[in-house]
């Protein structure tokens, strides 16, 4: 059974108190998550000895999480990875967007990485809420938002993410936690295992071609369980039916990561982009320190209009899961 403590831990820069949360079950097991940002901050796990250990990168304070420019443990939103130009046409209007990375928008421009959410803790978790005004960012709608944390007595903590527009707009939530299995060092020794027959080449700016290809003869084919060694990545798996959807194992702590999902595709993302910094506990984070396994749709979805549609209709109710499951028996692979 859950049981669920809160502590105030910081302040935003207009005074507002940062809360942190913590969701411990009866294995001992913890989630950590912070007002600010939805952001997790700490998955405590047993390895293969029993003995727990922190599988997530993050920093010891609120402080440094607002200072920070890599999406560490962040709910994101409105609309995950790239929209090209930072603009879309939706039902015969133009929408421009801000754009934070190379003149296109990433993650959402400004943000829910950045903003401080409502929270309540109930029986069956830990609820975050956040209400994006109309126009805010250039979406269009008042998009109302709620992310349900739980965690399991299995270990299994499920993100339910729900969201509702009061006009048509495009909507996209993921998670965008660094895991390191290890609980230190980089991810070289991981083992990782997806479950994608294709995915979407990007171009210089990683954005799609709009095409889909298949991971045959590719650096890219993850379908049977392999070691990732010095391989940097960051693209976009088209995830085929079953569960899960990817599976990281470490051999040193013995412990495995499941992921499973109702999106049509995920991002995994090796940090080759993560700049050096100091991190929780002192440690040195830089490349390959950890991993983004993101459930997702395609990214630049409002402007391919053969991908998967990420439309969602004034009224209707926005709602897809990610789950991470952890263990240390070696299971969740998908062969």
């Amino acid at each position: 059974m859950m049981k669920i403590t809160k502590k105030e831990w910081g302040a935003m820069p207009d005074g507002r108190a940062i809360d942190l949360y913590t969701i411990e079950n009866a294995k001992g097991s913890s989630v950590s998550v912070t007002t600010y940002g939805g952001i997790i901050t700490s998955i405590r796990v047993p390895d293969a000895a029993g003995q727990l250990g922190d599988v997530v990168l993050g920093y010891d304070t609120a402080a440094e999480y607002l200072a920070d420019n890599a999406f560490l443990g962040a709910m994101i939103g409105r609309y995950a990875n790239r929209i090209r130009a930072g603009q879309f046409t939706l039902g015969g209007e133009t929408f421009h967007l801000t754009v934070n990375n190379r003149g296109n928008t990433l993650h959402g421009g400004g943000g829910f990485h950045k903003k401080l959410w409502d929270a309540e803790a109930r029986a069956d978790g830990f609820h975050l809420f956040l209400v994006s005004p109309d126009g805010e960012d250039g979406f269009p709608g008042t998009l109302r938002t709620e992310i349900v944390c739980s965690l399991s007595d299995g270990d299994e903590l499920t993100l339910d993410m729900r969201a509702v527009s009061d006009k048509d707009t495009v909507c996209c939530l993921t998670n965008h936690t660094y895991f390191n299995l290890a609980g230190g060092g980089t991810v070289a020794s991981h083992r990782f295992q997806i479950r994608a027959d294709a995915y979407t080449p990007f171009d210089e700016a990683h954005l799609p071609r709009g095409t889909v290809c298949t991971v045959s003869n590719t650096p890219y084919d993850f379908r049977a369980l392999r070691p990732l060694k010095e391989q940097v990545l960051d693209i976009n798996f088209v995830v085929t039916d079953g569960a899960p959807c990817a599976v990281a194992e470490n051999p040193i702590s013995g412990r495995t990561l499941s992921v499973y999902s109702d999106l049509p595709a995920l991002g995994f993302y090796t940090a080759g982009s993560l700049s050096p910094r100091r991190g929780r506990d002192g440690a040195q984070y830089g490349p390959c320190s950890g991993f983004c396994l993101e459930p997702q749709f395609y990214p630049d979805s409002p402007n391919n209009p053969q991908f998967p549609s990420c439309v969602l209709r004034a009224g209707e109710e926005y709602r897809h899961f990610i789950r991470y499951r952890f263990s240390a028996d070696g299971g969740g692979r998908t062969e």
